[in-house]
């Protein structure tokens, strides 16, 4: 049964996050941030997020250089296909 233990460690299994959706909601529950590594993942959390009406702030943005892509107040939309 030697070598069936190593102790190198293993590869992720879940493809690395590319975006945060950020949203602000009213006291008591404060703010949130998820990570999503699909765009589309993303822009659906987003445009849900806005549809409901429950958070005051919506914004994604894009972890590698931190460009907003979707800004609810500022009113950035960035087209799905640029993101």
């Amino acid at each position: 049964m030697s070598g069936w233990q190593h102790f190198a460690p293993l590869p992720p299994i879940w493809p690395p996050d590319r975006f945060e959706v950020r949203s602000a909601r009213p006291i008591p529950d404060g703010g949130a941030a998820d990570r999503y590594h699909f765009s589309r993942t993303a822009h659906e959390a987003a445009a849900r997020l806005r549809e409901v009406g429950l958070a005051t702030q919506v914004q994604v943005v894009r972890i590698e250089d931190g460009t907003a892509l979707f800004d609810l107040v500022a009113g950035v939309e960035v087209p799905l296909e640029h993101w």
